[in-house]
Parts: C-alpha cells; sequence; structure tokens
C-alpha cells in the first residue's frame, strides 16, 4: 500500500508547505505583536500615568519659569523710566 518511492515527494511537500506557512505567519505574528505594544501605551492607565507626568512636568517648569522671572525683575510691572 505505501510506497517507499514516494516518501521524499510525501517529507519534501510537508517541509515546504511548513517553510510557507512560517514565511507568511512570522512577519503576521510580529506586526501583531508590535501593534499589541503599541495598543497597551494607549490604556486608560497608561493614559493617566502619562497625565500624571505631564502635570508634574508642567508644575515644575512653570515654578522654575517663576522664579527665573521674579530674580530677573521681570516679574515687577511698574514702569521705573517715568
Amino acid at each position: 500500500m505505501f510506497n517507499p518511492e514516494y516518501l521524499p515527494i510525501i517529507v519534501g511537500t510537508i517541509v515546504g508547505f511548513g517553510l510557507l506557512a512560517a514565511a507568511l505567519l512570522v512577519p503576521v505574528y510580529r506586526f501583531l505583536e508590535r501593534e499589541r505594544e503599541v495598543a497597551e501605551q494607549w490604556t486608560p492607565e497608561a493614559l493617566a500615568e502619562r497625565m500624571r507626568e505631564r502635570q508634574g512636568t508642567n508644575g515644575t517648569e512653570a515654578e522654575a519659569a517663576d522664579d527665573v522671572a521674579s530674580s530677573n525683575g521681570a516679574g515687577d510691572l511698574s514702569d521705573s523710566s517715568g
């Protein structure tokens, strides 16, 4: 019933099919993994963390700008030229 003459053809077909499937599916898998990682940046928790970081940075920058302005006399709005 089984002819050993066909064994190389059967093995070649199975190996070829496996290689073709891998060649087609590996890029799809890598793309989906990248998309999953990007999607994790848009979860409510990640968005809230970025907002906290941005508010903390903006608050620090505003305090630093106020300190510089007051030390340069830019905070004084009175006109001393006359």
